[in-house]
């Protein structure tokens, strides 16, 4: 392993092609007082609020699979 990499280095480099199966871009509405609670809270953790949203999400839907297993 190298300590310093050039763009030589990774000339021949392919992009992942499974890359945009991993996240699908959705538009959600989010009451105004809602996102200003995400908006306080992400900014205790130091990461934006969409990022708190996200994680919030996932946490939900990782339960919602172990009621839902086959669904």
């Amino acid at each position: 392993m190298k300590i310093e990499y050039t763009r030589e280095d990774f000339k021949r480099g392919v992009k992942n092609p499974f890359y945009h199966d991993f996240c699908k871009d959705v538009t959600v509405g989010v009451r105004h007082e809602d996102y200003e609670l995400f908006k306080k809270i992400a900014e205790s953790y130091d990461v934006t609020p969409e990022h708190m949203m996200q994680s919030y999400l996932r946490q939900h839907a990782d339960l919602l699979r172990e009621d839902y297993p086959n669904e």
